[in-house]
């Protein structure tokens, strides 16, 4: 963190651009559009790892062929970089014993970068209902330019004005399924060169079967579900090879719009923190299955929760689910819950500002493919044990990618019958414990797995999925889990 006069932040941001352009560390800033191919050295981390749009975002690299060594060269490096700057800059920083704050979070991308080149961001994407009343933002770097706002595909929306960085778009209202639609903003530089860049906003349309219990509830009319505010501050998430694991290492900021929080389901607030995360290079699937509270990360360095820490009466017996129907529709007529807060990419946020997914990230994926249609496998991030997680969809025959893509099922249902113990009524999905596992009912294993190819292991890997039918998020993993996800803890005997 820097602190002290603007001239000394000036200063030491250009010794930090001196010390990042050695080669033993860099970090690199990339823009929205430009993809970041991360290349880790075990046959289980393919090239082409990072698949991330929208705002720049951190990658560190180090030499590869001496761990030990890269990291010492690293540590030297970064001394003499604060010993240069201590030494160029007159900031004194924090007095002694000041305890450093997290800095305040960024402002609405809306002004010119005139320090960049010339270049247009169309902002993040958004999740939302139809009829919603939506606000873009671009940002222009370089120099001054004029900018024009159009759409592009689906359904016309009224866009007003078209020629700022902030517009907001009216969407269609009665639209019968859910719609994408593709917005372009075009600046033009006052010497004539022209940049463009594009943003999705997708108008969500409930299509829940009433009595598929096992599907993702529905809470999007709830006030705060929609994904329209963007990220408090910029997403970061760096990554280091270490001797048998890669380290993941984010500042908690999901690289997506998120709901609105607070919200009546969730009191919290997210917080720019660091997330430090690491999976295995060479995952080795075992017969045994370990039941997880944090199941893995996405690629955008946020963490997958599995289990929630609400219990019915606080006992750890009877476990509220996140996302179930009978969550969303209050089937268990004494339950206390109803909405934890979730958004649209079912997440929701801790007492400590950590935001973290309960399921399939809906705008992760969006932003991942750009709005376009689905049409291959797309990789999300890694489960505990190191083996590849994708979001939604896989191959129709898993060994054939020729096969087409179809929505991916798990293989849980309800248990039959009443509870034997308080809460009392039917198993209908409100709590963890009304679910069981039915071997063959859908195409994945107990943990939400499966072997097969992928686009980036075209010889086949076990691997994981995030799913719309229950559990959303795996229960367990198939591997030994990193350290740094916690395993789920027994529930104490019930009396």
């Amino acid at each position: 963190r820097i602190t002290g006069s603007s001239e000394g932040k000036d200063c030491a941001a250009a010794w930090v651009e001196r010390i990042a352009s050695e080669p033993a560390i860099r970090t690199v800033r990339r823009n929205a559009k430009t993809r970041r191919s991360l290349t880790l050295p075990a046959r289980r981390f393919p090239d082409a790892v990072w698949r991330l749009h929208r705002q720049p975002f951190m990658a560190s690299t180090i030499p590869k062929n001496n761990p030990v060594a890269a990291a010492l060269l690293a540590g030297m490096l970064l001394l003499a970089g604060m010993l240069l700057l201590a030494a160029a800059c007159e900031d004194s920083g924090p007095a002694t014993g000041e305890t450093p704050t997290v800095p305040a979070p960024a402002p609405p991308p809306t002004a010119t970068d005139a320090n960049a080149a010339f270049g247009v961001d169309a902002g993040y994407g958004r999740i939302v209902l139809p009829g919603a009343q939506v606000t873009l933002r671009a940002t222009v770097s370089g120099e001054s330019a004029t900018v024009t706002w159009t759409q592009r595909s689906g359904p016309a929306a009224k866009i007003e004005p078209t020629d700022t960085l902030e517009t907001t778009v009216r969407l269609p209202g009665g639209l019968e399924a859910t719609s994408v639609l593709v917005f372009e903003v075009a600046a033009r530089a006052a010497s004539g060169e022209t940049e463009t860049d594009s943003v999705w906003i997708e108008a969500y349309v409930p299509d829940q079967d009433p009595a598929d219990l096992t599907a993702l509830g529905d809470f999007s009319a709830k006030t705060g579900w929609a994904c329209d505010q963007d990220p408090i501050a910029t997403p970061e998430v760096s990554t280091q090879e270490l001797e048998t694991t890669i380290e993941f290492t984010s500042n908690g900021v999901p690289r997506h719009a998120t709901g609105q929080y607070p919200n009546q389901g969730n009191p919290n607030t997210i917080g720019v923190h660091a997330e430090v995360r690491r999976v295995p290079k060479s995952p080795v699937k075992t017969d045994t299955p370990s039941e997880m509270a944090e199941f893995g990360i996405t690629l955008d360095g946020i963490k997958l929760d599995r289990d929630t820490a609400e219990s019915y009466r606080n006992q750890r017996q009877w476990n509220y689910e996140a996302l179930t129907p009978g969550m969303a529709r209050r089937l268990s007529g004494d339950a206390r819950f109803e909405w934890l807060g979730s958004d649209c990419s079912n997440a929701h946020v801790q007492p400590g500002g950590s935001y973290h997914y309960h399921g399939p990230p809906r705008a992760l994926l969006r932003e991942l493919t750009g709005g376009a249609a689905i049409e291959d496998m797309v990789l999300g991030g890694y489960a505990a044990d190191g083996f590849p997680l994708y979001l939604f969809y896989g191959y129709e025959d898993p060994m054939d990618p020729a096969s087409g893509i179809v929505a991916v099922e798990a293989s849980w249902g309800l248990r039959p019958g009443e509870r034997a113990s308080a809460p009392g009524g039917t198993h209908d999905g409100t709590f963890r414990e009304d679910w069981e596992y039915a071997e063959g009912s859908g195409d994945l294993d107990e943990c939400g797995g499966r072997f097969g190819v992928t686009p980036e292991f075209p010889e086949g890997t076990y691997h994981y999925y995030l799913t719309n039918d229950y559990p959303y998020v795996p229960r367990c993993v198939f591997g030994p889990p990193d350290p740094t996800f916690r395993t789920r803890r027994p529930p104490p005997p019930r009396g």
